[in-house]
């Protein structure tokens, strides 16, 4: 009788054993040092960097301020996962032929989540998030809250301070939104 128990308690023993240590395999990441991940993305929170901007393109022009935090970067700090606060005011002129025409201008307070690849000298960020936007059209204002999205190309003419930047926004809700060519003054960490 005991005999038969014993058996049986050890079998379950070796069966819980194996079991552990399969699924330790699977649970657990191995810490190689040959095979060391640059791009994987960790929780890293920590200020990225503020920037000035001024982008143009024939009827629309665009001024903005900005402020990066990332939230998880890669070891190398190319790939990163962020937080964007920024105020852009844009001024669309819409041109009527024979007619004096007329001025858009549109102030956006935004909120992005943002993900950046930084190369040597070339920067891209996809921006999503919501905006309160404040367009005035005519002595009339009105005040909404929409999504947004935008991206930013930025190519590094210094370290990390002044580029050529071609940036673009669109409110999903409200049909406005600009693309332009300019530069950007700031300060960034990498």
């Amino acid at each position: 009788m005991f005999r038969n128990s014993e058996s049986f308690m050890m079998r379950l023993s070796f069966k819980i054993a194996f079991l552990f240590l399969f699924l330790t395999e699977i649970l657990l990441p191995q810490s190689d040092s040959i095979k060391y991940n640059e791009t994987k993305l960790m929780f890293n929170p920590r200020f990225t960097g503020v920037q000035v901007e001024a982008t143009s393109l024939l009827v629309v022009n665009e001024l903005g301020g900005l402020v990066d935090f990332d939230l998880y970067s890669s070891a190398n700090k190319y790939y990163n996962i962020g937080v964007r606060f920024s105020i852009e005011y844009h001024k669309l002129l819409n041109l009527d032929v024979g007619g004096a025409g007329q001025d858009e201008t549109v102030f956006n307070y935004n909120l992005y989540a943002r993900h950046t690849i930084k190369g040597s000298v070339f920067w891209f960020s996809f921006l999503a998030g919501v905006s309160l936007q404040k367009q005035s059209e005519d002595f009339q204002t009105k005040t909404n809250f929409v999504p947004r999205a935008g991206f930013e190309l930025k190519y590094n003419l210094t370290e990390y301070e002044i580029g050529i930047l071609l940036k673009g926004a669109k409110s999903f809700l409200e049909k406005s939104g600009y693309i332009g060519i300019g530069l950007s003054f700031g300060f960034h960490l990498l």
